[in-house]
């Protein structure tokens, strides 16, 4: 990841190694949105393990804040820290508008969100305003079928000329 300042620029990179083991969500009292896939292409891979079993349609979330660059008392304080600020405000506002979407997915019976998009505007007066979109799924692990044990009783069956057990002919 690179280190960045927000007048600087880039000024290091940081190497990190992260594991996460998901025990659950025990607390039903916290705001969570805990087991939603979010997955920015359109349609899973065929290898990936999972597939789609139903497609609930469009979700999507807006969240908005006052911009701490454009209120008047900003202006008495040094870039550094309203940029500071504001880069702060963003990362709230990405975990807010996120969870929130998640929980309409939980809501409307799905677990994944297809074409996850997220966007943010810089609206002036307006704010911050945090965009999120996409397609609500519900998808399933495929069930893995051991071909190979199967193809061998058939060879066995055709060997032993028993027609009725070789599902090819």
């Amino acid at each position: 990841f690179p280190l960045y300042d927000t007048l600087g620029g880039v000024r290091g990179e940081l190497g990190l190694s992260i594991k996460l083991n998901f025990i659950g969500d025990v607390n039903p009292f916290r705001d969570s949105s805990a087991g939603v896939q979010l997955f920015p292409f359109s349609k899973l891979d065929g290898n990936s393990g999972y597939t789609v079993s139903h497609v609930f349609g469009f979700v999507e979330e807006l969240v908005v804040a006052d911009d701490p660059e454009f209120e008047w008392s900003d202006n008495f304080n040094q870039a550094r820290a309203s940029h500071e600020t504001r880069q702060t405000l963003m990362y709230l506002l990405d975990a807010k508008v996120r969870r929130r979407m998640c929980k309409k997915v939980l809501e409307m019976g799905g677990n994944a969100v297809l074409g996850y998009y997220q966007n943010f505007d810089m609206e002036g007066d307006s704010g911050l305003v945090a965009r999120t979109y996409g397609t609500c799924v519900l998808i399933e692990k495929k069930e893995i079928v051991d071909i190979a044990s199967s193809d061998q009783g058939m060879i066995k069956a055709a060997a032993s000329g028993d027609d009725d057990h070789d599902e090819r002919a």
